[in-house]
């Protein structure tokens, strides 16, 4: 399983699959309330070991808007004992963790894409 779809406001469809961009950066570990500064060897090791992190690298205010509620959900899902291994192990995987798109659902571009190599249809 690579992708997770969340309708919001009819208009938009978020997923998690594309990186971010790479200007500036910024890893934290969530540390109780606190965020700790990291580098990025201890940033995804705290993802795999299933830890709450931050990301502060996204293009823009509300894609990491977005990615935060996607760790809630994350580590809502890795509380969970019964868990697949499966879904277990992409939950746990640095670069699923801190990938974010953003899609509009009007951009009728995305669509005729998506039309020829179809990855969010059953």
């Amino acid at each position: 399983m690579k992708v997770k779809l969340i309708r919001f406001q009819d208009s938009i469809v978020f997923s998690v699959n594309v990186m971010p961009s790479p200007t500036g950066p910024f890893w934290f570990v969530r540390d109780g309330n606190k965020l700790k500064q990291c580098n990025k060897e201890v940033f995804d090791e705290a993802i795999r070991q299933g830890k709450s992190v931050k990301y502060k690298g996204y293009p823009c205010r509300r894609v990491e808007k977005i990615a935060d509620a996607l760790e809630v959900s994350r580590m809502k899902l890795l509380a969970k004992p019964d868990l697949p291994s499966k879904f277990r192990s992409v939950l746990t995987d640095p670069v699923q963790v801190i990938a974010v798109q953003v899609i509009d659902v009007y951009d009728s571009e995305f669509w005729i894409r998506e039309s020829r190599n179809p990855k969010y249809l059953p």
